[in-house]
């Protein structure tokens, strides 16, 4: 993916301001342990060496370091969104990414197709299928952030041809005016809950912040390149088989 002078000065301006972490939710009929909100160092939009840019970064990285690697083997999805193609999309994108690392996943729709199951439905599900793990996907509000780009002046060349046909270089001014460039950020939460013990508890989480738009296809190349590889480097899930 080629990216010109005008994109890369851009991106490499986006990179410098870092982007901040938004809360994390609660979620009813789970008790949640004390956490710290560790932000990720990854920025985005920085130009990588093939000239291609990253546009999504993890934040607000936190995991229960008294879970055992690799203790998660029966896994409900449950993805909270409105939109039902998008809900699917979301949790069988889970679900694929989780089998493919040798952990048993099911995705919510399939025992609550019509909505997104509530606190009472996910115990039910518990009790009645045995899920060691709970993991909820969430849509958090969109940030916006805008940067001021400043005016620049410059020397540019222009050329003419007069009436005998002859060709004329000359020098002119150009202003380039200020302005402000905004990016609108998606956010999606993934939290993880152990269902042992005497009730639910959380034992990881994390937010994705990406400028990509939530399609099918993107949705799917999230999980498997943003937030799965994450889940490994913590122990939480095995490495895929390649």
């Amino acid at each position: 993916m080629g990216v010109d002078g005008a994109q890369l000065l851009s991106l490499r301006r986006a990179a410098s301001e870092r982007l901040h972490g938004g809360q994390m939710t609660h979620h009813a009929g789970f008790t949640r342990g004390a956490r710290i909100g560790i932000s990720a160092a990854a920025l985005l939009l920085m130009a990588t060496l093939d000239g291609c840019a990253v546009n999504s970064e993890m934040t607000n990285l936190w995991h229960d370091t008294s879970l055992s690697p690799g203790s998660i083997h029966n896994v409900f999805v449950v993805a909270i969104r409105k939109d039902p193609v998008r809900r699917r999309a979301w949790e069988d994108a889970f679900v694929k990414e989780l089998t493919a690392r040798g952990v048993t996943a099911t995705s919510s729709f399939r025992l609550y197709a019509d909505a997104p199951p509530d606190t009472d439905q996910v115990i039910e599900a518990v009790r009645k299928n045995g899920y060691d793990a709970v993991l909820v996907s969430t849509r958090l509000p969109d940030q916006e952030t805008s940067r001021q780009i400043e005016g620049a002046v410059r020397r540019e060349q222009m050329t003419s041809q007069d009436y005998y046909g002859n060709f004329h270089s000359y020098w002119v001014t150009v202003h380039d005016p200020a302005y402000t460039e905004t990016d609108r950020i998606i956010q999606v939460q993934t939290d993880i809950w152990s269902t042992g013990g005497d009730g639910g508890h959380l034992v990881w989480s994390a937010t994705l912040r990406t400028l990509e738009s939530m399609s099918r296809s993107t949705v799917a190349k999230t999980v498997a390149k943003d937030i799965m590889p994450v889940m490994e480097k913590q122990g939480l899930v095995a490495k895929q088989d390649k």
